[in-house]
């Protein structure tokens, strides 16, 4: 079995070596279906292995190193971008400097799209992106060459591996931007077993270095080792499992408390420059203001009789019960048109009821509500 482990290391570590005789920098996912190779596939490449954490945080060697360079432990900064003092900006500036007289391995078990932005050049997009690929025929156990997950390494390689837990911690390792696009493809949409080819480029790319997918006669092509439907259960754990706040929750969740009190501000002062003192009573329709009153009186107002003892009745609308009353003929959308009223629906309301029932945030949440947040700055309600 170690034969075998090591001439598959030596055959990758081999590729690589030719990538960066190419490229210079070149970034490879060894996950946990790789893990079994790690070890040697940093061995065999040669060179100058270093720690990244340990790289960000000192200063750059000042002998010249051997080449190439690897540089393992990258994904201690994909949640962040930080750990400790050291930054990945930092581990940008160290790799700079060594490029000048080294190739650069950057290894990682995180996918490029797992890790957080930074301000400035991207280290992890300037690099090339390397797919380990799946044991071939020759290069499995002859003992589990028939079973469809001996192309796995870390399946048919290690001792005592276990099929279902391997695949969940890959799947984690993926990131929570990965696992909100497999949310969609598998649970939302129900793409069969095509959905990796239904992905954004850089969702399909973290699935294909991880090693569930890979490219057979030149297609994209799904390659778990388990059964889609337990493909399906392990994405499902892995979301369960996410319960740390997404690094976008502050600024959306700002975005949409500012949004909507903007909106109920202006259906307010609307009312009262309308009504006057009676504006309480006159805001919404019989329907909606009677929810509204039995939602007060819920929570604080247990005495009130009517919706004007109420400080405010538009605080106790839910927001399709408020988009109802601001395009209704008592304010007629106020300064804005029907179909930018719908577009708003259609962008903000899916995630506002993604927030309110604390799931997960999607790729894209965060600009979809500063844009909504500059239109209605520039574009004020009146």
């Amino acid at each position: 079995m170690t034969d075998l482990i090591l001439r598959a290391a030596q055959r990758r570590a081999s590729v690589i070596r030719k990538r960066l005789g190419r490229n210079k920098l070149v970034f490879v996912q060894c996950g946990t279906i790789f893990d079994v190779l790690r070890e040697p596939l940093v061995t065999a490449l040669g060179g100058t292995a270093l720690d990244a954490v340990t790289l960000a945080t000192g200063p750059t060697p000042v002998e010249p190193l051997e080449s190439p360079v690897v540089i393992t432990g990258i994904e201690a900064f994909a949640a962040t971008g930080k750990v400790g003092k050291a930054t990945l900006g930092a581990l940008r500036e160290r790799v700079d400097e060594l490029l000048q007289n080294a190739n650069i391995c950057l290894i990682s078990r995180s996918p490029r799209i797992a890790y957080a932005p930074v301000p400035g050049s991207n280290l992890l997009e300037d690099a090339s992106p390397f797919c380990i690929p799946l044991l071939d025929d020759q290069e499995r156990p002859e003992k589990t060459s028939h079973h469809p997950s001996s192309a796995h390494p870390s399946i048919s390689l290690a001792e005592n591996s276990e099929i279902d837990e391997i695949v969940r911690n890959a799947l984690e390792e993926l990131g929570v931007n990965v696992l909100t696009e497999l949310d969609f493809a598998l649970f939302e949409a129900r793409h069969d077993r095509n959905f990796v080819n239904e992905l954004d480029p850089s969702v399909a790319e973290a699935i294909r270095t991880a090693g569930f997918a890979q490219i057979i006669d030149e297609h994209l092509t799904f390659t778990s080792p388990v059964p889609l439907w337990k493909f399906q259960d392990a994405t499902a754990n892995a979301i369960a499992n996410l319960v740390k706040p997404q690094a976008d929750l502050g600024e959306v969740s700002d975005g949409l408390w500012q949004i909507e009190r903007t909106i109920r501000k202006a259906v307010r002062d609307a009312a009262i420059e309308a009504h006057g003192t009676k504006w309480r009573k006159n805001i919404v329709n019989e329907a909606i203001g009677g929810k509204a009153l039995e939602r007060a009186r819920d929570d604080s107002y247990v005495t009130a009789q009517n919706i004007s003892e109420l400080r405010d009745p538009t605080e106790w609308l839910s927001l399709g019960e408020l988009l109802e009353t601001v395009q209704s003929t008592r304010f007629n959308g106020l300064s804005w048109d029907a179909v930018s009223w719908q577009r708003f629906k259609q962008d903000i309301v899916p995630i506002r009821n993604r927030l309110s029932h604390m799931r997960l945030l999607k790729k894209g949440d965060k600009a979809t509500v500063k844009m909504w947040v500059n239109r209605f700055k520039s574009k004020k309600l009146q």
